[in-house]
């Protein structure tokens, strides 16, 4: 890399730590951003140094989408972000290093213990109403001998267990029998891949490893939309599988139907076994996760703060492991005992970040962006800018509240589920055209946020 190229990554680095200082706040930008140092940005790969794995998977798990959502609105560009464990063995890693460390022709090792180091067992899965057919139909699939179906969809919102119940199905399979050829990865590792093998001429030794697996997992396929060549491989290899009667898992944020600018032929295939939705968890079953993730550290969590936490965060898992990391770290940090008013403190920030957004917060923000009346928006009205700001208020209320389709539709002038979804999507597609419109409706949801 340049010197100028250098400077600018930097310069654009330290633009994206301020603007994240900005959002998270300095208690938890000091504790996880602090520290870390630009390493390297090539317009594909984002190198980020860290100090520690703690941090690592911090930032990895809480975090990336924020800096990665940061770099495209500053450049345009999605590149893969890669957080690397700095120390006085490995603090000054050349370019050429890390060009092959993240550039790899092939996705992860399954044989490096990727996912056993993560204990993501089905034995461990807590199991509750929000995802107890998901939980079940995980069973059914890697039970030994004939299987009810071959193939299975689960589906629901960041951070609420579906890698947990892929990772978990494809260690109970592993365990079984070493002889398996069981294949799990992200979706973005799979496309890697193929583009690689595409553009160095392996693509057959692509296809004949991947159409020859036992058990094919695929996390977050999600992200194969939009990307059509992707798509049409995928389903090549998905059809050779199928056919073949070998057992396939998919995961995704969304259900097959509503994923955007997925092909048809596609969906038709994601939908053509069980398909399963995980819920977000209830306050018992967020309250046995709380139990369960802390069984075994080193500083005792009182109850009333584990349930202080499922309480206020039970989002997601996710959500519930970053309060959990959070007031563990700010403990460590401050060399006190964990209680209810430490957590209160650690998570305050945290906490405001997640202040709940009311429909007529969304709604008063967009009449007045609009000037429209509220009148028209819950009429019938379907004049252009009518019609389009009752879709954005559709939007924004998907994008930032838990209200479901009906409910927004009941709201806003009684309209059919099928017409919020249709509404929705077309949103989104305007969005993905115009850099214009995009930005403007991100800008109504921070106006909406901050109020």
């Amino acid at each position: 890399m340049s010197r100028s190229t250098t400077k600018e990554s930097s310069n654009l680095w330290n633009s994206i730590l301020s603007e994240i200082e900005t959002k998270i706040g300095t208690r938890q930008y000091n504790l996880w951003f602090r520290n870390s140092r630009l390493i390297s940005f090539d317009n594909e790969f984002l190198s980020i140094g860290v100090p520690n794995q703690f941090v690592q998977t911090k930032i990895r798990d809480s975090f990336e989408p924020l800096i990665k959502d940061s770099i495209k609105d500053k450049t345009g560009i999605n590149p893969s972000i890669n957080l690397l464990v700095e120390n006085s063995g490995n603090a000054q890693i050349n370019h050429k290093r890390i060009a092959d460390i993240i550039k790899p022709e092939k996705p992860l090792d399954q044989k490096s213990g990727f996912i056993s180091k993560r204990k993501l067992l089905l034995e461990n899965y807590v199991v509750g109403g929000c995802n107890r057919l998901a939980y079940a139909a995980a069973l059914e699939i890697s039970k030994h001998g004939p299987v009810a179906f071959n193939t299975l969809f689960v589906h629901g919102s960041i951070g609420v267990g579906k890698t947990h119940l892929l990772q978990g199905i494809w260690n109970r399979l592993k365990a079984e029998s070493n002889a398996i050829n069981a294949v799990y990865m992200p979706a973005e590792n799979w496309t890697n891949e193929f583009i690689y093998s595409l553009k160095g001429g392996r693509l057959e030794s692509f296809r004949k490893k991947y159409r020859g697996v036992d058990i094919f997992l695929v996390d977050d396929v999600h992200f194969l939309a939009n990307k059509n060549g992707v798509q049409e491989e995928f389903l090549h290899t998905f059809n050779t599988l199928h056919s073949l009667s070998k057992r396939i898992v998919f995961a995704s944020d969304a259900h097959p139907r509503l994923m955007n600018q997925l092909k048809e032929s596609l969906v038709s295939r994601f939908m053509s076994g069980m398909i399963a939705k995980i819920e977000q968890p209830g306050f018992n079953t967020a309250l046995q996760i709380l139990r369960t993730k802390v069984a075994n550290t080193r500083k005792k969590i009182p109850d009333n703060v584990l349930e202080y936490i499922s309480e206020k965060f039970n989002d997601s898992v996710r959500s519930m492991e970053s309060a959990i990391t959070t007031v563990q770290a700010y403990a460590n940090i401050n060399k006190v005992k964990i209680d209810l008013q430490l957590a209160s403190d650690a998570l305050s920030e945290l906490h405001i970040n997640k202040k709940s957004v009311t429909l007529k917060d969304i709604e008063n923000v967009v009449i007045k962006h609009y000037n429209v009346s509220r009148n028209d928006i819950h009429s019938g009205n379907k004049s252009k800018n009518v019609a389009l700001a009752r879709q954005i208020c559709m939007y924004l209320t998907k994008e930032l509240t838990e209200s479901s389709y009906q409910e927004i539709g009941r709201y806003f002038a009684n309209k059919r589920h099928t017409t919020v979804i249709f509404a929705i999507n077309k949103i989104k597609e305007k969005m993905k055209s115009s850099d214009e419109f995009r930005s403007y409706t991100e800008n109504l949801a921070k106006i909406i946020k901050k109020q």
